[in-house]
């Protein structure tokens, strides 16, 4: 069934106010994005922004540019105190979701591959605000401003694939049939959601893909833009631009505002975030570069090493270069997980953001093991935050722990180690809390 709100005067004053001018399609008190009459898509779009908090983790990479880096005023004080302990509502998590924080309250989503759920959760205390059913929550996407969560997961029994809910008490103001979100986080410019969405031209060219903006309020569509390419995995906003690695075609830049092209890379890429001026982005396998925001430039490029003389095992296994799984950017340095492909161990690496000269490097030696990796680092402040995984063979498993770096040098400053066998995923930190995930419960410290 589709969850309808109450109504409330205002809504429907605005619902009898419509009827009287001709504008159908509307359900009493939760407007469906693709009821609009094409007439009027486009008309009375927002010019005004949607707000979000610098202490806040809004989107699942913290910001709508992708910098994975909070403000030092965003953590707790080291060392930390276990504030409380929340159960998932459902069996083990199926797999990591990100968080996201807003105004106080934490939206998960959880899924054990049996039963899904939407979740609100008090920043403060831990208690379930709200819950909705959700279809394959391992998939969810989130991302929250003005008191809102905009959620796109899909609702069991019913058509709703997309909602912005209320953060306060999860009541929909307006719905959509459609998932928006697709394969590249769907970000704000102004007040509009921007959404990337496969070219439905009559030509059907999977080598095309829109760029649609609807009005945050109520989803109605203010404008789209087709371009040349393939859907692209992700999309950055800031400064006035909208940021889309396409892998083959190129990465592009748009006017957020509009969505028309500014300029178009020669080379193409997975990822992209935006700080300073300056675009950074990776490419599968073992490519990392940064470009000039301003006209996409190519500033630096570097390719990892293989960590084996011969990209073949012994077993003739092919293995792909180490990737850069980056985590955070900032006006210093790009900070990442080089995930390694092979028996070696993946590592932590920063290289400055200027040059990508190396920084620093944490990690074991460089020789087989049996597992050893990283989650995505975030940044907060000066701190760098991420999760060690580890196995030395047998049942000689170390805990997982949650490592704190000196962005500086990588010098581990803190840590705290988790029961065997527990999964751990990648923290966020927000309003002077931090919140680990792990497969059975989350975990808030301050």
């Amino acid at each position: 069934m589709t969850d309808l709100p109450s109504l409330s005067r205002r809504q429907l004053l605005a619902t009898l106010g419509a009827t009287a001018t001709g504008v159908s399609g509307y359900v009493a008190g939760v407007r469906s994005a693709d009821s609009v009459p094409n007439w009027l898509a486009g008309r009375d779009c927002p010019s005004f922004p949607l707000v979000t908090s610098p202490t806040d983790w809004s989107f699942p990479q913290h910001d709508s540019a992708n910098t994975g880096h909070a403000p030092a005023r965003a953590s707790p004080d080291w060392p930390l105190d276990e504030m409380w302990e929340l159960e998932w509502p459902v069996g083990g998590l199926y797999r990591p979701t990100p968080l996201i924080v807003a105004d106080g309250t934490v939206i998960a989503f959880v899924d054990d591959g049996q039963r899904g759920l939407l979740l609100a959760i008090s920043l403060a205390d831990g208690q379930i605000r709200w819950r909705r059913p959700a279809q394959n929550a391992e998939y969810g996407w989130a991302a929250a401003a003005n008191g809102t969560v905009f959620a796109d997961v899909a609702t069991p029994d019913s058509p709703v694939q997309f909602a912005a809910r209320s953060l306060g008490d999860g009541t929909a103001s307006w719905t959509s049939n459609v998932g928006l979100a697709g394969l590249a986080t769907p970000k704000f410019a102004g007040g509009q959601l921007l959404t990337v969405d496969q070219s439905r031209d009559s030509t059907r060219n999977d080598e095309q893909f829109a760029l649609v903006a609807r009005d945050a309020r109520t989803g109605r569509k203010c404008w789209r833009t087709v371009h040349d390419g393939r859907r692209p995995l992700d999309m950055a906003v800031a400064d006035g631009r909208a940021v889309l690695p396409t892998r083959e075609s190129g990465i592009i830049a748009l006017d957020a505002a509009s969505g028309e092209q500014r300029w178009r890379s020669d080379v193409g890429g997975d990822t992209a975030a935006i700080v300073d001026g300056r675009v950074v982005s990776t490419r599968f396998p073992g490519e990392l570069r940064v470009l000039s925001l301003a006209d996409g430039s190519v500033e630096w490029t570097i390719q990892s090493e293989y960590f084996i003389e011969s990209v073949e095992s012994a077993e003739e296994t092919q293995y792909a270069r180490p990737g850069f799984d980056v985590g955070a950017v900032t006006s210093e340095a790009i900070v990442y997980h080089l995930s390694v492909p092979s028996d070696y161990p993946g590592r932590l690496q920063a290289r400055a953001l200027d040059t990508g000269d190396l920084l620093w490097d944490v990690g074991p030696e460089p020789t087989p093991v049996a597992a050893h990796s990283y989650s995505r680092p975030v940044v907060v402040g000066d701190d760098v935050l991420s999760v060690r995984s580890a196995r030395r063979g047998g049942s000689e498993d170390p805990p997982r722990a949650l490592l704190r770096h000196d962005i500086a040098d990588g010098t581990e400053l803190d840590r705290i180690s988790y029961s065997v066998g527990d999964i751990v995923y990648r923290p966020v930190v927000a309003d002077n809390t931090l919140l680990v995930p792990t497969g059975e419960r989350l975990v808030a410290y301050t």
